[in-house]
């Protein structure tokens, strides 16, 4: 009798669940479909949002020089004023055509696999492409799209709190823009390099975003060592280490998000380093 009363129970709470299993599916598939056409957007407007980026910062960078014109800065200061602004400009441009360039889907990730977790089976390359997970869609469109997205944050986070460059400052200020402005530079063009590996599907993808992380992590530290001895004021030091302590933090963030997925995903690893779970 209770062998029947349970076997009622549990039939009944199967039914009562189908529904919501399809409704997941349902939901699953309409997510990737949205992931793919995400990502085919993407591929297919990267001229435009070039366009977009180029259009923007000009604008933003001429705010700024045109505010230093109004406090009295010479035409020759504001050429020199204008290079952090251009190196800002360009660096994500370089990063991407660079990427382009030298790095093709086929190309082998070199040195030591970092992604040592799991029992994985290689594929070949044309049976890993005939794969259903292969591609950049899924999670993996959402860090794409934040990959862009943190380019995007970073720079208007900079055009916010950086204040015109000007030739009477204090030699500290000086200092503290160029510091900022290097490292926007810098991490700008190796985001960029690693949205275009995503993008094209090299194999050195996963490990060149975790060079970058940490790349990203010391030059927050570099920049206050840097800074340490220039003599800030403490009104502009409190804010500073808040600011670079937030950004070291943004990464650590990122790092817990995304290394699990990026060691474990079938995605991923189907995609990236041609290999399948020997017990999916």
């Amino acid at each position: 009798m209770i062998r029947n009363f349970l076997g009622v129970v549990t039939q009944e709470g199967a039914r009562s669940l189908k529904p919501l299993v399809t409704a997941s599916r349902t939901y699953s598939g309409k997510l990737a479909l949205r992931s793919v056409a995400i990502t085919r957007w993407i591929e297919s407007h990267l001229a435009h949002l070039a366009l977009a980026w180029v259009a923007v910062m000009v604008l933003l960078s001429a705010a700024k020089l045109a505010k230093a014109s109004a406090f009295g800065a010479s035409a020759d200061w504001l050429m020199i004023a204008a290079i952090p602004y251009l190196a800002i400009i360009i660096a994500p441009l370089l990063g991407f055509r660079l990427a382009r360039d030298a790095f093709q889907s086929n190309d082998e990730a070199p040195g030591i696999s970092l992604a040592l977790f799991g029992r994985w089976r290689n594929l070949r390359e044309r049976e890993a492409k005939r794969h259903p997970l292969y591609g950049t869609t899924g999670f993996l469109t959402s860090l794409l799209v934040g990959l862009l997205f943190g380019v995007v944050m970073r720079t208007g986070e900079f055009f916010m709190i950086q204040p015109a460059l000007l030739a009477h400052a204090p030699a500290w200020s000086h200092t503290l823009y160029l510091a900022m402005a290097v490292e926007l530079a810098m991490m700008n063009f190796f985001y960029v390099v690693c949205f275009v590996l995503a993008l094209r599907r090299v194999p050195l993808f996963p490990k060149m975003l975790a060079y970058v992380w940490m790349l990203d992590i010391l030059s927050q530290v570099a920049i206050a060592w840097s800074l340490s001895g220039v003599g800030l004021p403490s009104e502009v030091a409190t804010p500073l280490s808040t600011l670079l302590m937030a950004n070291i933090n943004t990464v650590m963030v990122s790092i817990a998000i995304w290394v699990p997925y990026l060691l474990l995903s079938d995605r991923v690893n189907v995609t990236f380093r041609q290999r399948v779970s020997v017990t999916g």
